[in-house]
């Protein structure tokens, strides 16, 4: 009998990509993947021959209980201040019961369920039918270390306080952030106890991460495990996934004849959630493109409102070409250099094309995750506030000009495309199933 694994994620296409790759590899091997996630997901997942059960909230659930409209939403769940407060104490928490009728329902049959970090519900259904489970986070930022502690904001101050105390201030600043966010989370205690599950850690940071084991889905070039990072906690590489479902994984014609009518473009994207509240990212960039004299590739750009989206097509020059949806995977490996907004599925790609990175991260794991590939020489970063043609300018004519940095971002690429992140996760999945019992044999 093909044995079921329950997979659970909420969010972006940034969060769920990478377990529709872990999905198919396991279905590769004989097991039952689901994924319970959003309604809006359901094609996408189903397009791959993948099990898929509703999770709620998704998108139309939320415009019904809040009264606002999709791109409100996004606006506010991605906001450097208040996207948090409004994604937990708005969203998580008032729909945590629902999730959990739809979490009981999607593993019924199950041997194993996966979570995401957002996936509060799949661990208490995990729990209350006593199956074996394994946390999952897709960046360091979500293992919120205090040994390589996370950079929880893009302020100037903080980064300041960041370089002179040799990051301490941020361990410190993460201390208080936690005491501050614990009574967020209070109606998930509730159910516990009305479940008769005994009371754990805050679930945003230590009270996410099962017992058994967490899949770290990223690269060690992110970075390292840290002592203080959960039991059995192992790093896979990244885990690629970014096809269009139902479509072939080619270059559309037009867009592979303009990158072969002149040099590489710089390619400027804001990923798939932000790319829904743009504001002027776009005229912005085209500004920076053409100061510079370079050619650009604007992804993402039908994401915005149709009419401004319309308009801003019309005035381009045939120096940029601009696009909807297209896998960053195809598109990079062209790029002189990529501006994006830091999100940790758009990172990694770029990371893998072993090509320069402007990033301008907003909120999340963004502002973290910008902050690692500076660490690693291949970056250099921006507030949003500070996106501006002429710094942006300067900054990518510093990137591309340095051949040390060019030669280190292409070698580091070469190594990102070496992992094979799918199937060390399914290596690790298959050997929590086959074992006597939990972890065994897997230390």
């Amino acid at each position: 009998m093909r044995r079921k694994v329950v997979i659970s994620t909420a969010g972006s296409l940034g969060d769920l990509n990478p377990f529709i790759a872990l999905a198919l590899d396991l279905k590769a091997r004989g097991y039952d993947p689901l994924i319970a996630s959003q309604q809006e997901f359901r094609a996408k997942i189903e397009a791959e021959q993948i099990a898929f059960h509703p999770l709620r909230p998704g998108v139309e659930d939320v415009k019904r209980e809040l009264g606002i409209d999709e791109q409100t939403i996004f606006r506010k769940a991605t906001n450097g201040s208040s996207g948090l407060p409004f994604v937990v104490r708005r969203i998580a928490m008032p729909f945590l019961r629902r999730a959990y009728e739809d979490m009981m329902s999607a593993t019924q049959g199950a041997s194993l369920v996966v979570t995401h970090p957002s996936a509060f519900a799949a661990r208490l259904a995990a729990e209350n039918r006593g199956l074996l489970w394994m946390s999952a986070v897709l960046a360091p930022f979500g293992l919120m270390s205090n040994d390589d502690p996370p950079v929880l904001s893009t302020a100037p101050g903080l980064a300041f306080l960041r370089e002179m105390t040799n990051a301490r201030s941020d361990a410190a600043l993460l201390g208080v952030v936690k005491k501050v966010l614990d009574p967020w989370t209070a109606p998930f205690q509730q159910l516990r106890r009305e479940l008769g599950l005994p009371p754990v850690i805050n679930p945003l940071f230590e009270g996410q991460f099962s017992p058994y084991a967490t899949l770290a889905l990223y690269s060690k070039w992110m970075g390292d495990l840290q002592p203080d990072h959960p039991v059995n906690c192992d790093i896979t590489g990244f885990v690629f996934y970014d096809r269009p479902p139902g479509a072939p994984n080619v270059l559309p014609d037009d867009m592979k004849a303009f990158l072969a009518a002149g040099p590489p473009p710089l390619v400027f994207t804001l990923g798939t959630a932000l790319v829904n509240d743009p504001g002027d990212f776009y005229e912005r960039s085209l500004k920076t493109a053409q100061t510079l004299g370079r050619r650009a590739v604007f992804l993402g750009l039908d994401k915005d409102s149709p009419d401004k989206a319309d308009r801003l097509r019309r005035s381009l020059p045939d120096t940029v070409f601009a696009a909807g949806y297209v896998p960053h995977s195809l598109v990079f490996p062209h790029a002189e250099a990529i501006v994006h907004h830091g999100g940790v599925g758009t990172t990694a790609q770029a990371l893998r094309a072993g090509k320069p990175q402007l990033i301008t991260p907003f909120a999340g794991d963004q502002p973290d995750n910008a902050m690692r590939m500076c660490r690693l020489g291949v970056a250099r970063q921006l507030t949003p506030g500070a996106y501006t043609p002429r710094r942006a300018a300067a900054d990518l004519a510093a990137l591309t000009s340095d051949p040390a940095l060019t030669r280190r971002a292409a070698e580091i690429g070469r190594d990102v495309a070496a992992e094979r992140g799918a199937s060390v996760a399914a290596d690790l999945i298959e050997a929590m199933l086959n074992a006597q019992s939990p972890r065994q044999g897997l230390a």
